[in-house]
């Protein structure tokens, strides 16, 4: 049995975290409410929030989805809300891309220059969108646009850009030594991978090795540098309201080239080349046989960092499969 002083400390511990639950329910329903004001209309009011918690990645951090019911003089609807515990790096890159007028969700928090995670709130940017009845070709070409204009507002941008990560020749090296290499050392020798995709190994481990060193020609292009997302995978580009695509997720931001976003959302040439005519169109001038050059290196160290999820979980995912099919043939192309 417990003694009296036993007690008092379990009671003491329940009404502590009785009382951070409380503090942490009223922060989230003020931050709701002040987004709410700001990006909806000033006279509304939020009538009722019903959240369900999301799985969708290890940085994903107390990620959730809010229906806000909202009232007020003209206003009876309800929305969707996320909120999450966001780095300073995405906080700061999605204030500063949406006064540019990118193509990313707004955003609202209380803790604008906190170092550390921080609640923010953040537009769901695909909560009214229709993906069974969606104009392709028109979302292409908007997800090309927006990524350009991203590219071209922020380059050259180093002293104001000056508080995010570089993606240099260190960050190069750990991605294929840290993300890519454990994966695919187990991979190589499963005798499944073995049997489906074999064929691949000794290209693969040759771009591999020559993936860093051509790496430094692209790296060396400063003229290429502005802000870069660094995570293009198809989860973080999201289609917004049927008819323009936007960027999520910006926890792996980099000061660096263009380049290492292009590849993955331009993968077939006539992509690539409608992104560089975007680019210039907006003023920023590349000659086609540099920028094929360096599209083509990026792709094949792209397709090493981003193959590593598929190849820890193909087996029993269809769609993980036919990714990984798709990076090992831009890992040797």
């Amino acid at each position: 049995m417990r003694n009296n002083s036993e007690t008092q400390q379990v009671q003491q511990t329940q009404a502590t975290q009785e009382a951070q639950h409380t503090q942490a329910t009223s922060e989230l329903l003020d931050l709701i409410q002040q987004t709410v004001k700001q990006y909806v209309s000033p006279v509304a009011q939020v009538a009722n929030v019903d959240s369900e918690a999301l799985k969708l990645g290890f940085q994903a951090i107390g990620l959730y989805r809010h229906k806000v019911s909202l009232t007020g003089e003209g206003v009876t609807d309800c929305m969707s809300l996320i909120t999450k515990q966001a780095t300073a790096i995405e906080r700061r890159v999605l204030a500063r891309l949406f006064d540019q007028a990118a193509n990313v969700p707004y955003s609202q928090t209380f803790a604008p220059d906190s170092a550390v995670r921080s609640l923010i709130c953040i537009e769901d940017v695909d909560a009214k969108t229709d993906y069974q009845n969606l104009d392709l070709p028109l979302l292409h070409k908007q997800e090309i646009n927006g990524l350009a204009y991203i590219h071209h507002k922020n380059l050259g941008a180093i002293d104001e850009l000056s508080w995010l990560p570089s993606a240099d020749q260190r960050h190069i090296e750990a991605m294929i030594a840290e993300r890519w290499r454990p994966s695919w050392q187990s991979a190589k020798t499963d005798e499944a991978f073995i049997a489906e995709f074999g064929a691949y190994i000794p290209n693969v481990e040759a771009a591999a090795q020559r993936a860093t060193r051509d790496m430094e020609a692209v790296l060396q292009d400063e003229s290429s540098y502005t802000l870069i997302h660094n995570d293009l995978n198809p989860g973080n580009v999201l289609v917004h309201n049927n008819n323009d695509v936007f960027f999520i997720d910006w926890e792996e931001a980099r000061y660096g080239s263009l380049y290492l976003d292009v590849p993955l959302r331009c993968e077939t040439q006539s992509k690539a080349t409608a992104y560089r005519e975007a680019l210039e169109n907006l003023g920023t001038v590349i000659p086609q046989a540099q920028f094929e050059q360096y599209h083509r290196i990026a792709t094949r160290y792209l397709a090493l960092r981003f193959m590593t999820w598929n190849l820890n979980v193909w087996k029993n995912d269809d769609w993980a499969k036919t990714g990984l099919q798709k990076y090992l043939e831009m890992a040797v192309s």
